[in-house]
């Protein structure tokens, strides 16, 4: 049997065993004999120059983004490249010479079909491959925040969607973030540095002699966040439970990006999750899964928790870097730590940037039809994941039935005893004893198609319908946040304002339209309106700024929405490319079974001679 189904649990173990390999992914310090492996090898000249078109693609440091890019010129699938930037980034904020090379070394790897792990670049250190890096002269010219660029007659389609990425393939996302930048409109460390590459983009689609002019909106465009298959955040159950009386459990989370082991109660989630809602009302991000039973809740809890980290603007959250990296009690750090938890203060028009208000508004306009379609896509999903997990119980069902069926086939050693106790019953033909010998092999045979069967259903279970339900989460995290901007609408209140302000003005007019002046009545009466209609223009005002800030943040999610649809690649070609696998393991079973069928012997008079 091959080793391709020996396949961990992308969501972890019940026992809470780590999520992504081995401890040393995990604790600092483990791996660095690991690291060290490639000090004395003499590299090829392939590893000096992607490093230095990193370096210069970088501005000077290599970060996690660098890397990425510079592995897509690897064209391997971006599972892979995902599984070889984790295992080699330390989680500094930028990668030494020696942690690239280890890279290059697992993508070598990874090209000749061998698991790109530090453990195969440890053990292959001698024979290394050389990597394959098409004109990796290119990433210096993409900048710190591209990607690979396209060629200049690669034309985008025609589209009436703003958001629409007409790339085919991650890669093409990518050369469209090289246009846009990676802007993050809430992170000010970053501003300064992304304010270069943020570029209003502008696609012209002809029809005729029309001209069609769209645009992309700013948001952050880090391809981190759309790699739902990437894991950051390792949990465990821990040995020991909390509370005096009142037992509770305890879950240690490990996270990788901020080389930080924390212990936290499912409250603290909780809590966390409810920040997050108060803090970013009109944006999407995770949600907190029940207590269920506690497999689940550890599977849950890892799913929200690395949700959080590959989301830039809740990663730079002070309260969440607390989270992952404060080892005091939670409930303490809140106490403390004197944290901002009001609602994150929005500006339409630095916001809005170059993308004219009419587009954003004629979006919003259109609020309940993309509405629609978000349900249609958390029905779509849902019948998607019950399909697979349906059909992963299938061949969990017709592995086992396989294995009762060998079991018949499987020849006792010693042969039962003669009731009659004749001599005669224990004498068998050549032809008998040479079948039994063949159904025993058949038996094995059998034994191995079930085995492959019961594997199959088990990645499509752990895998394939896991990866599905994270995207399912996102399209919930959508439709959640659409039901919050229906709550907190201000258009109705708006109207409302405004024809009580126009009734106040009318009789205000009438009023004050007179030459000679009125009695005191009248005096009073206009003073009490021009009050009215001053504190109904203050209220109008906040309540304008209010719905243009949803609009806004309408648009600019709705864009991220649509991006997550990239992820589609990366699962289609796993579920793909373990099918494939699968049916060439079976073949060569059911292949080996005929060969061993055609040597049974088939002459009847053999079984009596």
């Amino acid at each position: 049997m091959s080793d391709l189904y020996d396949i961990l649990d992308p969501w972890g173990p019940s026992n809470g065993a780590s999520t992504g390999g081995s401890t040393a992914a995990i604790v600092p310090g483990i791996e660095e004999s690991s690291r060290r492996c490639l000090d004395n090898v003499a590299l090829p000249p392939v590893y000096e120059a992607a490093y230095a078109a990193a370096m210069r693609a970088g501005e000077g440091r290599v970060t996690r983004d660098v890397l990425l890019q510079t592995l897509e010129f690897s064209d391997l699938p971006r599972h892979v490249i995902g599984q070889i930037v984790l295992a080699a980034d330390t989680g500094a904020g930028s990668l030494t010479k020696q942690d690239f090379n280890l890279a290059l070394a697992m993508t070598a790897l990874a090209q000749k079909n061998i698991t790109p792990s530090l453990e195969s670049v440890m053990f292959h250190k001698d024979e290394l491959p050389e990597p394959v890096l098409e004109d990796i002269a290119e990433l210096a010219r993409s900048g710190a925040n591209g990607s690979r660029p396209q060629s200049s007659s690669a034309a985008l389609e025609a589209s009436d969607d703003p958001w629409l990425n007409t790339a085919k393939s991650p890669g093409d996302l990518s050369a469209s973030t090289a246009a846009l930048g990676s802007m993050s409109l809430t992170d000010s460390r970053n501003a300064d540095e992304s304010k270069e590459g943020q570029q209003h983009q502008q696609r012209n689609s002809v029809d005729g002699n029309t001209s069609v002019q769209t645009f992309v909106p700013n948001i952050n465009m880090e391809a981190m966040q759309w790699q739902l298959d990437m894991e950051d955040v390792s949990i465990k159950e821990a040995a020991e439970k909390g509370g005096i009386v009142f037992k509770h459990t305890n879950y240690e989370v490990s996270t990788r990006s901020f080389s930080s082991m924390v212990v936290r109660r499912y409250n603290d989630f909780f809590w966390i999750s409810n920040y997050l809602i108060k803090r970013y009302p009109y944006r999407m991000h995770p949600n907190i899964p029940p207590k269920g039973f506690p497999d689940n809740r550890i599977k849950g809890l890892t799913r929200f928790s690395s949700a959080i980290l590959r989301t830039p603007f809740l990663r730079r959250d002070a309260l969440v870097i607390q989270f992952f990296t404060n080892t005091d009690e939670f409930s303490h750090v809140v106490k403390v730590g004197n944290l901002d938890m009001d609602a994150e203060e929005i500006e339409p028009e630095e916001e809005l940037s170059s993308t004219p208000w009419t587009e954003v508004r004629q979006t919003y306009m259109a609020f309940e039809d993309f509405y629609g379609l978000v349900a249609r896509d958390e029905e779509k999903y849902r019948t998607q994941i019950t399909s697979l997990e349906k059909i992963a119980r299938y061949k969990q069902a017709i592995g086992d039935e396989l294995y009762t069926y060998s079991d018949t086939l499987r020849k006792s050693n010693a042969p039962r005893e003669s009731i009659s106790g004749s001599r005669k019953y224990h004498i068998q033909s050549p032809a008998k004893r040479a079948l039994d010998s063949g159904l025993n092999e058949l038996c094995m045979s059998f034994g191995d198609a079930s085995l492959l069967e019961k594997s199959h259903g088990e990645v499509l279970k752990t895998i394939s319908a896991e990866y599905l339900r994270r995207l399912y989460d996102v399209v919930v995290s959508m439709k959640l946040m659409m039901d919050r901007m229906r709550q907190m609408d201000k258009q109705r209140e708006i109207q409302r304002i405004r024809e009580r302000s126009d009734t106040s003005r009318k009789q205000l007019a009438l009023l004050s339209g007179g030459d000679a002046p009125g009695d005191s009545g009248d005096r009073s009466s206009i003073e009490r309106l021009e009050r009215l209609v001053r504190e109904d223009t203050a209220e109008l005002d906040r309540l304008e700024h209010e719905q243009r800030c949803i609009e806004i943040r309408f648009y600019h999610e709705l864009a991220r929405y649509k991006c997550y649809e990239c992820f589609l690649q990366t699962h289609y070609h796993g579920i793909v490319e373990e099918q494939i696998k699968h049916h060439t393991l079976a073949l060569n079973a059911w292949r080996q079974a005929l060969a061993t069928a055609n040597e049974l012997p088939s002459n009847s008079l053999d079984f009596i001679s």
